[in-house]
């Protein structure tokens, strides 16, 4: 049957080859049509071999025993040597100072010396290093093997791998695992967080309450205002949210955002002091809906916040104006306390609440560097 080059299998053994057959030709015991033909058999499959070698998908290449690159397929000279010019003919050390920096060069050259000279064959492990020409971390699996060139020279094959994008691969694969693991501690610890706030609201609201339909009321109100936080910090992933939604999604939350004039310059909270904002301004609403300015028709609310220096700081103020004449409370309820209490603690914030008797007048200063990322811009401005 013919082989792919065209010539019979069976007229060749295993080891035969173009020279077998010229030496029998100067024996004088071959036919010289016999002999050309196992000599052109002979050069296709030369051919059909290179062009294995240059379609391979690893790069291959031959430096001899002066440490000169004689040979390299296709893939080499397109891939990781592509910036070196030209490429057959140059002193290996040369090319590996072109393609990486100092150190990494004399590594590799040092371990080529040591497979030509002990013949011991060497792999790399985790070779990811910069290259030196084109500016960025590239990766590759190599081995090296001494060979024996013509005329009884030794030399060096290298059959290398990039592996830049399988690292990659495997880098992003193992990211991906870390966020879900990471996602999956976060929603557990917020599904407990989350828990324990509507079980104080519960008690707060529920417990000291002695008009149950009031009581209901209350609560839920103060469910719907924690949901608006929450649907605000969905769409950002929780990772952070803008002052000024959160703002607005408390106000809508209560029905007021007609009546609460809101500005103030662009601050990103993080998503636990998101909710903690949201739902102070949710006390207040219903505090000013129920006795302060928002319950009459004139009354209207200022909430302005800005950014001060020296040191560094976030001011919230809450201006009731219009409203009928105040007067401070004779017991503190769960709005006041939460007011107190946790923008104290989330934000290490100072609450100051002036029951004056044109309205009430909450003011708000928190360090500012809890608040927010980046630099911050002193002054006023429109959210």
């Amino acid at each position: 049957m013919p082989t792919r080059s065209g010539f019979e299998s069976a007229a060749l053994s295993e080891r035969f080859s173009g020279r077998d057959a010229l030496l029998r030709r100067v024996a004088g015991d071959a036919p010289e049509d016999w002999v050309r033909e196992v000599a052109e058999h002979t050069a296709r499959q030369s051919e059909i071999f290179v062009e294995l070698i240059n379609k391979c998908p690893f790069g291959i290449y031959l430096v001899d025993d002066a440490l000169t690159i004689v040979a390299m397929n296709e893939r080499s000279q397109e891939g990781a040597f592509r910036n070196v010019r030209p490429v057959i003919g140059r002193p290996f050390e040369d090319a590996m100072r072109i393609l990486w920096p100092e150190p990494v060069a004399q590594e590799i050259v040092g371990h080529f010396r040591r497979t030509l000279e002990t013949g011991e064959p060497y792999r790399s492990h985790a070779f990811v290093e910069p290259r030196a020409d084109v500016g960025q971390v590239e990766g590759y699996e190599w081995e090296l093997h001494r060979a024996r060139l013509p005329e009884g020279r030794q030399g060096v094959i290298c059959y290398y791998f990039d592996s830049t994008e399988l690292r990659e691969a495997q880098r992003a694969l193992a990211e991906a695992a870390r966020r879900q693991r990471l996602l999956i501690d976060e929603l557990n610890h917020r599904v407990k967080n989350m828990l324990s706030v509507v079980q104080s609201l519960a008690r707060q609201t529920i417990g000291r309450n002695p008009d149950p339909a009031a009581a209901q009321l209350a609560f839920e109100g103060r469910l719907g205002a924690l949901a608006r936080a929450h649907d605000t910090l969905t769409r950002v992933h929780w990772e952070k949210a803008e002052l000024a939604e959160v703002v607005e999604g408390a106000l809508d939350s209560c029905g007021v955002a007609d009546r609460v004039r809101a500005r103030g310059p662009t601050i990103w909270l993080d998503s636990r002091i998101a909710v903690t904002v949201a739902m102070a301004l949710h006390e207040l609403c219903t505090n000013a809906i129920k006795y302060g300015a928002l319950s009459t028709v004139s009354g209207w609310v200022e909430f302005t916040w800005r950014v001060e220096e020296a040191p560094l700081r976030l001011l919230l103020e809450w201006h009731e104006r219009g409203g009928p004449r105040v007067t401070p409370p004779t017991r503190r309820g769960f709005g006041t306390r939460m007011l107190e209490r946790a923008l104290a603690g989330d934000l290490k914030a100072e609450v100051r609440l002036d029951f004056a008797p044109e309205g009430l007048v909450c003011t708000i200063e928190a360090a500012a560097p809890v608040l927010f990322e980046g630099p911050a811009v002193p002054g006023d401005g429109v959210a």
